[in-house]
């Protein structure tokens, strides 16, 4: 099989990109839109695993429709979520193309939200409005009672030597997003986008513009884009001061975060069955990146009981780079893909991402592609499991899983079938499962030697359907 390069993405990579998300961390975390979880990629996706992959023929004065769902469930009762992606991509003969997308999910369940364990019960509060939906409570029986400023105040219990888990939430997002490429001059295309994501208590929008340029007979492509974000946090009963006792009381307004970010890449046809990309992104957050939602506990430095629990504190200032570089390799009939991918930021967070897939057909129309993923990654400088009650108060603090020290690995596998020649159903099953590095053999009394690590298990599938016609 020759290799070809397509325009095209499938919806099948994007919930991977957000299935990705999902994993990394908790429901209410301050977690990046589509926008960011793609910055590597804004106007040419990297190398993954998908439709893409297996392509010959272009969408050129086709239009493509592409719908998908993704079932995300973590072990233990934990983060369910259901997924529906619609898409329309409009392509005409000039090269030009116009994408719409349409984007609704929902979370339930219970999520980690920074209190150690401890081997009584513990008893957590939170302010709550008529009609909220959100996770304001904690694992465990609640009692609600009238507060202050029309609140109604959450008294959860959580049963001895359970990690304390928000419990209860029904979150709902809806997103739209919007681009169009267009070729500009000879060899050289460019690309627009926009897009917003809304939920009760948080809101995104963002945009991003790009061009690309092939050269050397068309065998070299020349990336370089540009993405902006603004989102803005508004929890029901407001953004908490940092360091601030939990508490069921009314908090602080709304809070706002920018991003800014760029990409250079190349794509190189090093030869008839070998593509490579290279890339290099920076982006760079400023504002609100506190998780309004986000506990953790402070200890006696000799028992490890809990003695308050403080909501969470971290920088206003974010900025993150990434080197990605993966290859497409064609041997016979199978694909083989494989990528390695560098990260760092100045929260003090390096990890690596190595993934690897082979597309194998079994006849003319059904194909498998089983994958393998391996993350890791240190921890944040602020990263803290718990406070102790004999130190003063850092400057920083978080017990997010997301900001921990740990690795992962997630082995999956992409089954598809192919009807006619532009359309394709498929489904791609994975299983992820974390691991903490840290047990924390000098933490005090009870915490001693616990694996304190929040992350979980957690299975996902997506099921889509893509089909192009006149």
């Amino acid at each position: 099989m020759q290799l070809t390069r397509k325009k095209n993405r499938n919806l099948a990579g994007l919930l991977g990109a957000m299935t990705a998300s999902l994993l990394a961390g908790g429901v209410h975390a301050q977690s990046d839109t589509l926008a960011t979880i793609n910055q590597d990629n804004p106007t040419r996706p990297e190398f993954d695993s998908g439709l893409d992959d297996r392509d010959t023929y272009t969408d050129e004065g086709l239009t493509r429709l592409d719908s998908a769902v993704l079932v995300y469930q973590e072990d233990g009762g934990r983060v369910q979520a259901i997924e529906p992606v619609f898409g329309v991509t409009f392509n005409n003969t000039d090269g030009s193309a116009l994408s719409l997308q349409f984007t609704a999910d929902v979370l339930t369940g219970a999520s980690p939200f920074g209190a150690t364990p401890w081997k009584g019960t513990q008893t957590f509060v939170a302010g709550i409005k008529p009609g909220d939906d959100g996770g304001t409570g904690a694992s465990g029986s609640a009692v609600v009672t009238p507060g202050a400023n029309g609140l109604s105040i959450v008294s959860t219990d959580v049963d001895p030597n359970q990690l304390p888990l928000a419990s209860g939430f029904n979150d709902k997002r809806y997103a739209v997003d919007i681009s169009y490429s267009k070729p500009w001059g000879k060899g050289t295309t460019a690309n627009i986008g926009a897009g917003g994501s809304f939920e009760t208590d948080y809101t995104a929008i963002y945009g991003n513009i790009g061009f690309s340029k092939d050269m050397n007979q068309k065998n070299t492509t020349i990336t370089v884009s540009g993405n902006f974000e603004f989102d803005t946090s508004k929890p029901s009963i407001g953004n908490p001061t940092s360091f601030d006792v939990m508490s069921g009381d009314l908090k602080n307004g709304n809070r706002d975060k920018t991003t800014v970010g760029g990409l250079i890449g190349i794509t190189q046809t090093m030869n008839r069955r070998w593509l490579a990309q290279l890339n290099y992104t920076v982006t760079k957050s400023d504002g609100y990146q506190t998780d309004p939602y986000r506990i953790i506990s402070v200890v006696d430095h000799i028992t490890g009981g809990p003695n308050q629990y403080l909501y969470e504190s971290r920088p206003e200032s974010r900025t993150r780079q990434s080197i990605y570089f993966g290859n497409k390799i064609s041997i016979g009939d199978m694909v083989t893909n494989i990528s390695v991918r560098g990260y760092h930021d100045n929260w003090g967070i390096d990890s690596l991402t190595l993934k690897a897939s082979q597309h194998i057909p079994l006849g003319r129309s059904l194909y498998i592609e089983p994958g393998i993923r391996y993350y890791t990654q240190s921890g944040a400088d602020f990263f803290r499991y718990f406070l102790q009650d004999n130190e003063a108060l850092p400057q920083f603090a978080s017990a997010d899983s997301r900001l921990d020290s740990f690795s992962a690995i997630t082995p999956s596998l992409l089954i598809g079938y192919k009807i006619g020649r532009t359309g394709e159903v498929y489904a791609r099953f994975s299983h992820y499962k974390p691991s903490g590095k840290d047990r924390q053999a000098n933490a005090p009394g009870y915490l001693a030697g616990r694996d304190l690590f929040s992350g979980a298990t957690s299975n996902s599938i997506i099921v889509g359907y893509s089909y192009a016609f006149r």
